[in-house]
């Protein structure tokens, strides 16, 4: 197990980061696709509560792997993607880091056009900076459920060469 990326494999800092994205992004759709077929009642409001904290967690991680893709480069690709189009791996990489990112932006968004409070872990609130908003609240649950289905697109049409993709 090494800290830094190899000509060989992804660090083990890599690869965890990689594997615990991964997990928090199932059991966020989970908890999300669960939120949506409960009713009102008590479980709704717990399921909700814990989709935005591991969407909340997510982001943190998310900000980590970043800073630790930033300290640590990866292996040198094998090949060419499809063979003609050497960029196209790192463009799939972009495209789903921005999906890992405007998931929870949207769903604090979403948040916020309830006109509803972020729960930070349940120690503190970011009040709602708007009142509710119908109109708002229906674009971003929209934006964010379309963004929630590119995401798991974009992460499943990854690179299946050399896990972990990243």
């Amino acid at each position: 197990m090494h800290l830094k990326s190899t000509a060989q494999s992804y660090s083990a800092v890599t690869k965890l980061l990689h594997w615990v994205m991964a997990v928090l992004v199932v059991v966020c759709w989970t908890l999300g696709v669960l939120t949506d077929d409960l009713p009102k009642v008590v479980s709704r409001t717990v399921t909700l509560f814990a989709h935005i904290t591991v969407g909340l967690i997510l982001l943190d991680v998310l900000v980590l792997r970043a800073i630790w893709r930033a300290m640590s480069s990866p292996p040198p690709a094998e090949r060419p993607v499809f063979g003609i189009w050497p960029g196209m791996g790192r463009l799939m990489h972009y495209l789903l880091y921005a999906m890992l990112l405007m998931v929870p932006v949207t769903g604090i968004l979403l948040q916020f056009s309830y006109g509803k409070g972020l729960p930070l872990y349940g120690v503190a609130e970011i009040s709602s900076p708007v009142e509710f908003n119908a109109m708002f609240a229906s674009v971003m649950m929209r934006v964010q459920v379309l963004s929630a289905h590119a995401l798991l697109v974009l992460a499943h049409t990854g690179r299946r060469d050399r896990l972990p993709a990243v």
